[in-house]
């Protein structure tokens, strides 16, 4: 049942041998220095080697995109990329409960409708085509990047309503440095790391291992109780570990090798919802991500070339199931970038994906393999007019799904001293390729056809910048039509759940954003403000469904917004946040309702710096104002809590 034997029942002590041979193979890394090209290598020579793993925002012109701070994940490193998100972009995310399985809304679409790629590679699942936000850990990524609106052609499957880019970095800073961490904080929950990176002109290693564990025991006030009573949450509590290798190798001037790792184990409860007995459901997952990049600078332009493979291995446990799941997925990528004229940039490549699963509830174990081929292409005829056209073909065993185009353009329509004014907007269609689940389950329908989706999108970026003070602001109005949307239904008669190409739907709004910068003799302000309004109603059912048409889905909150102010003064930072989610209806025909809720947290820190040495502690307060809310129905939220955090750093 477990991927190629790496994993077993039980596994820990499995998992402690991985560990000690990987700790060893880092130790041993710096070795490698030896085998690379003896070129001597200049500033000039470095900077010729670039990375073009990631071919946007060169070829994602006229989208919104939305980029979170380098420092901010930095201070919120023990935290989820789900936290991190719901903190500071207007996205929503279904929270089935504090620090549970987590689950994306963009622009009005499904959890299974938005593209996760890590480093270029998709890491959806196959079985379920999504990505549970809760156990991605920030400490894994460096990066966290959001583009809005449907983009098949630059990013595959399942970027419909948007994709979450994340990113490995490489610190090429000369010399040694070591970390390490704790933190402590309410409901007995606790975060640990150790984390070090080595460097020289040519190799740059990083490692890092992390351990992330609570009881989760909060108090809530249970509403569906005559007279609210108190009550302590069961059956929540949370255990993570995991680890990270990234080792970057700059062979000569025109060669560099990357190889990166990602490692992570969850054993978590479910927690159950105020009307449902504990029937003491727990989640177990094990992901390991290992993949390599080779990037090669030519007269011709830069080739990449890189090669992925991924083992998920779910298992899902309570007093009347035992289910696992396991997947093996192997992957390859290339890519030629050609820059012709100096005003015309070209991106021409290919992948190729081998599923293999072992799912208990498929009675048989299946594969398959995707391809497919993109051109992605640019023109700058302007230097104030900017266009670009991307073209992705995807080839499925049993399926043909539509071309994806993409069109777009920016246009800086003022350019003055202080200050510039730009428009820019998109078209663009998105598909996705229907899951393993949606074909393999024992109900599963194999004549389901792939479902697409047209984007259109406009807006404008202002940007101000005097001395000290930089202010930006953009707003951007789309406009989104999916068709054939997936969805499982049971059938008339038999109540057995099947899934159905069941309707269309339109999803339109409006997203806005401001950043202000004060830079100070000794330190430095920051606020912004996000915003998001989404109207995502089914316009058309094609099958017997009595879902209502007109009436906003399920779980889409018509408005979200956040808030922040970031202030450093000298060795101090002190960080508010404030996160507001809308009304969202529980039921298709928007009879039922959860309200609006907002929730603030502040955190503030000291850093000591002596010599090579920097000693900094953090402290955090949760839900500041002990707001009683649910993300989702009848799913408790605890109220105020506080965290602690200690940091240690040695250079």
């Amino acid at each position: 049942m477990y991927p190629d034997g790496f994993y077993s029942d039980g596994g820990k002590m499995r998992v402690v041998v991985f560990f000690k041979i990987f700790l060893a193979a880092t130790l041993l890394m710096p070795a490698a220095r030896a085998q690379v090209t003896p070129d001597t290598l200049t500033g000039e020579d470095l900077a010729e080697v670039q990375i073009i793993g990631q071919h946007h925002p060169r070829y994602t012109l006229g989208s919104r995109e939305t980029q979170l701070d380098s420092s901010y994940l930095q201070t919120n490193n023990a935290a989820s990329l789900s936290d991190a998100l719901q903190s500071r972009t207007p996205v929503y995310l279904k929270t089935y409960g504090n620090g549970m399985l987590s689950t994306i809304s963009f622009r009005g679409t499904s959890a299974s409708q938005t593209a996760v790629l890590w480093n270029g590679f998709n890491i959806n699942l196959p079985t379920l085509g999504l990505a549970d936000f809760s156990i991605i850990p920030l400490t894994a990524i460096q990066g966290v990047q959001l583009q809005h609106g449907s983009g098949g052609a630059n990013f595959g499957t399942s970027a419909i309503g948007g994709a979450v880019i994340l990113s490995s970095r490489t610190n090429w800073q000369p010399g040694w440095q070591l970390q390490a961490q704790q933190d402590a904080g309410s409901f007995n929950s606790y975060f640990s790391q150790l984390a070090g990176q080595y460097s020289t002109k040519k190799v740059s290693v990083e490692t890092s291992f992390f351990r992330r564990e609570a009881q989760n025991n909060f108090k809530f006030k249970n509403i569906t109780q005559f007279g609210a009573p108190d009550q302590c949450q069961e059956n929540a509590a949370l255990y993570q570990l995991g680890f990270t290798t990234n080792l970057h190798l700059r062979l000569n001037t025109r060669n560099t090798l990357a190889i990166r790792n990602w490692y992570t184990d969850s054993d978590n409860q479910s927690q159950p919802n105020m009307v449902a007995a504990n029937t003491h459901a727990q989640r177990a997952n094990r992901n390991w991500r290992l993949m390599s990049e080779w990037n090669h600078h030519s007269k011709l332009g830069l080739t990449a070339i890189r090669g992925a493979y991924f083992a998920d291995y779910m298992r899902y446990r309570d007093d009347n199931t035992n289910s696992e799941t396991a997947v093996n997925t192997y992957q390859i990528q290339g890519e030629q970038n050609f820059i012709l004229a100096k005003k015309i940039n070209v991106d021409a490549g290919g992948e190729l994906q081998y599923f293999t699963g072992d799912v208990d509830g498929y009675g048989q174990k299946v594969n398959e393999t995707r391809a497919s081929g993109f051109l992605l292409f640019r023109y700058d005829p302007l230097d104030f007019l900017h266009l670009n056209l991307n073209l992705r073909q995807a080839f499925v065993t049993g399926f043909n799904p539509p071309l994806a185009p993409t069109a777009g353009f920016t246009l800086d329509v003022f350019m003055r001293n202080h200050y510039t004014l730009g428009w820019k907007g998109s078209v663009s269609r998105g598909y996705r390729v229907p899951t393993l689940n949606d074909r393999y389950w024992p109900t599963g329908n194999a004549t389901l056809k792939p479902e697409n989706s047209y984007n259109y999108e406009t807006g404008l970026a202002y940007k101000y910048q005097q001395g000290i003070f930089t202010a930006e602001t953009e707003v951007t109005a789309y406009r989104m039509q999916v068709e054939n949307w997936i969805q499982w239904l049971p059938a008339a008669g038999t109540g057995v759940w099947s899934p159905q190409n069941l309707k269309k739907v339109l999803a339109s709004g409006a997203e806005a954003s401001g950043k202000a910068s004060w830079l100070l003799r000794t330190g430095k302000v920051t606020t912004g403000f996000n915003y998001g309004y989404t109207s995502s109603r089914q316009q058309e059912s094609y099958g017997s469904s009595a879902e209502p048409t007109g009436k906003q889905l399920i779980y889409v909150p018509y408005h979200t917004a956040t808030a922040y102010a970031d202030v450093t003064y000298k060795s101090w930072l002190f960080t508010t946040n404030y996160q507001l989610t809308g009304q969202r209806y529980t039921t298709a025909e928007n009879t039922r309702s959860l309200p609006t809720y907002g929730l603030l947290t502040i955190y503030g820190g000291k850093t000591i710096q002596y010599h090579k040495t920097r000693f900094q502690v953090i402290g955090r307060v949760n839900n500041l104002t002990n707001k009683v809310y649910q993300n989702l129905e009848y799913y408790a939220m605890p109220g105020r809590n506080y965290n602690l955090s200690v940091r240690f750093t040695l250079n």
